[in-house]
């Protein structure tokens, strides 16, 4: 998906639901949120792309420790770890994440797919393909109305209005 995903998380998010929190690109817990991988309690190994999301978010022996022995992370270990991007009070998790897609809609979106294709990526790119994945990526972003109005922007030291284009 080109577009960013935000997780919001309040209350528990465990096997599954912490699978989907971690495919997110951004995650917001409410400060009473709580995570565990929880699959090894019941029997079972995980799903849901979560082998693949959580080491690379946390590190391996993280990844490890976390699936093998199932600890329930409160939100502030969470954000330690990577897992969790922000925590916020309960009571403004909603309009914290609204504030959050706000500001990436009113973003340059035509290159936030770039951005995420290149991070992804990189874990499999050789450095040299890394750097021709990037040239492309920005050849192909400088010749958006984006770049423009943004570089304008940047140049006049005010705010950018991007259309997604």
């Amino acid at each position: 998906m080109r577009a960013p995903v935000i997780a919001s998380v309040q209350g528990a998010a465990a096997g599954g639901g912490l699978s989907v929190a971690l495919a997110a690109d951004l995650l917001i817990a409410a400060d009473d949120a709580k995570f565990s991988m929880a699959y090894a309690r019941i029997g079972t190994s995980p799903d849901g792309g979560s082998t693949w999301n959580l080491p690379r978010l946390v590190g391996l022996r993280k990844a490890m420790e976390l699936a093998l022995l199932s600890p329930t992370l409160d939100a502030q270990e969470a954000l330690r770890l990577g897992i969790a991007n922000m925590v916020v009070p309960a009571a403004r998790l909603q309009s914290e994440t609204d504030a959050l897609a706000q500001r990436i809609a009113g973003g340059a979106t035509a290159a936030f797919g770039r951005i995420k294709a290149l991070l992804r990526a990189s874990f499999e790119n050789s450095l040299p393909e890394q750097l021709d994945d990037e040239r492309t990526a920005f050849i192909a972003s400088a010749s958006t109305r984006d770049f423009a109005e943004g570089a304008a922007a940047f140049v006049a030291k005010r705010v950018p209005t991007f259309e997604g284009h």
